[in-house]
């Protein structure tokens, strides 16, 4: 069936007014126009929708029948094509966004309530979770984009780097450590360490380092998340090596983080989102703040 939205305006417009000219004048078409646009439509619904007379017109049964559905069919496309602007303007949307477990407690929420300054009416969801899951939850369609960092093998997701993200040894603030400006890997050869789990990305990073320095290294701890490490460390159970933007969650239990040198090992931290769909708009503008305020968010951290 191909009936067009100007069919069915014309069809409503005489059903309202009752004669073809008046119809064509409030269209902004010619009466022939409108005589050409019913006759179509009558043709593909295979039904008479008016009987003509002389001067005027009035609706068949089926004409009435169909009047209804018409004008509800007009209001939900004109609803939703309302929708797509308010959302294309802002004035609504929704972003679903991923992030690892510190940077969701640290620099997001800086940055999500900034957006949602400017643009109220949107509804942002924030999905923290360990970073290993991120990669699923954007190849889902769970979320609509991540912050986290991203491994060379991983071809549906588009990163765009956003800030660089120095590892750092975290201790309890009477370690040994605690004082220093630079400690170096080979310094932490015979301290306790607590590493994240190996699915971790950092996980990969670490252990790279420490087996340059320590062929023999084993850490003494397994965790699965930054926190739980943090929580270690306060108990004096042990050191970590922790990306840079922990040290606002280690700060609140006297623990301290120290510069790692020889060598200076960062990380890039992206926006990630999947590299074959197209992000909201709503998404696009968070996207598009993120870019221009993390690095400003991360350094005051």
């Amino acid at each position: 069936m191909n009936i067009t939205l100007r069919q069915i305006r014309a069809f409503i417009a005489i059903a309202d007014l009752g004669r073809f000219n008046l119809a064509a004048n409030k269209l902004s078409l010619t009466q022939s126009a409108v005589s050409i646009l019913i006759r179509e439509l009558e043709a593909e619904m295979g039904v008479t929708l008016f009987d003509r007379h002389t001067r005027m017109v009035s609706l068949t049964s089926i004409g009435k029948d169909f009047l209804p559905q018409a004008r509800k069919a007009v209001e939900d496309l004109e609803m939703a094509t309302r929708n797509v602007r308010d959302s294309a303007a802002l004035k609504h949307g929704k972003v679903a966004i991923a992030a690892s477990i510190v940077l969701a407690a640290t620099i997001v929420p800086v940055l999500m309530a900034r957006f949602l300054k400017q643009h109220p009416g949107v509804t942002v969801q924030l999905h923290d979770m360990a970073e290993e899951r991120i990669r699923t939850a954007l190849k889902s369609g769970q979320v609509d984009m991540a912050i986290g960092t991203l491994p060379d093998d991983e071809p549906e997701i588009k990163a765009t780097p956003v800030i660089s993200d120095r590892l750092m040894v975290t201790c309890r603030a009477d370690h040994r450590f605690a004082q220093m400006k630079h400690v170096r890997w080979q310094d932490l050869e015979k301290e306790r360490l607590i590493v994240l789990a190996a699915e971790n990305p950092l996980r990969e990073i670490v252990d790279r380092a420490m087996l340059r320095v320590s062929p023999s290294f084993r850490p003494s701890y397994e965790v699965r998340f930054s926190t739980t490490a943090i929580s270690l460390i306060s108990e004096g159970l042990g050191i970590s090596v922790l990306p840079e933007n922990a040290r606002q969650l280690a700060s609140a239990v006297h623990v301290r983080t120290i510069e790692l040198i020889e060598p200076r090992v960062t990380r890039e931290i992206s926006v990630l989102q999947h590299r074959q769909r197209s992000l909201p708009p709503a998404a696009q503008k968070f996207k598009e703040l993120i870019l221009r305020d993390a690095v400003a968010v991360h350094a005051a951290d």
